[in-house]
């Protein structure tokens, strides 16, 4: 599979992250990863990519063009990273950006969360 993962650019739980892609991995396979190249979520899914030994594939915004810099990442990045599914780590306007756009192109979106033991669940 394609994974999409996007987030809050403050999210620091890698070992969420870590879990979460592992279990999409174990379940699904991995073969590439797909994000917008920010800090948070997007660099531990890099970072899990990395361990992994799992193809990336990176889209940083192009923040020249104003406040359209992010919506427009991620339409490139559901266009032309072609993720079979997104993770979505909590975060902001630009995560709630990214799951709508996927939502409407009919991509299945995982929004992860931590149970009151610890656990995550999707």
């Amino acid at each position: 599979m394609r994974i999409l993962v996007c987030g809050g650019r403050s999210y620091p739980h890698r070992h969420i992250v870590f879990d979460c892609l592992d279990a999409i991995a174990r379940r699904y396979g991995v073969e590439r990863i797909i994000h917008g190249c920010a800090s948070g979520a997007d660099k531990l899914s890099s970072e899990w990519a990395a361990a992994r030994g799992v193809a990336e594939d990176r889209y940083p915004a192009d923040w020249s063009v104003g406040r359209r810099a992010g919506p427009d990442r991620n339409s490139r990045m559901l266009l032309e990273g072609a993720p079979d599914g997104v993770v979505a780590f909590p975060g902001g306007r630009g995560t709630d950006d990214m799951i709508r756009q996927a939502r409407s192109q009919g991509i299945t979106v995982w929004m992860p969360r931590i149970a009151w033991d610890n656990t995550v669940h999707q």
